[in-house]
């Protein structure tokens, strides 16, 4: 039996996982607050720009 793991996105600023990051968390691109979630390049976005960027939040646990 083999067990796999998610390779957990990180924050550039403190590599930490979303769920342990005490960055400010705002939007990289708009600077907005709502609703941010990192993505795979490891910065923040809103949902519209991660819509615009085609970007995706890494599932939750």
């Amino acid at each position: 039996m083999s067990t796999t793991t998610k390779n957990r996105y990180r924050c550039a600023q403190c590599e930490m996982a979303e769920e342990k990051c005490d960055c400010e968390k705002y939007c990289c691109l708009c600077q907005g607050q709502v609703d941010v979630r990192l993505c795979q390049d490891g910065l923040f976005y809103c949902p519209a720009c991660r819509e615009a960027c085609d970007f995706k939040p890494q599932d939750r646990l």
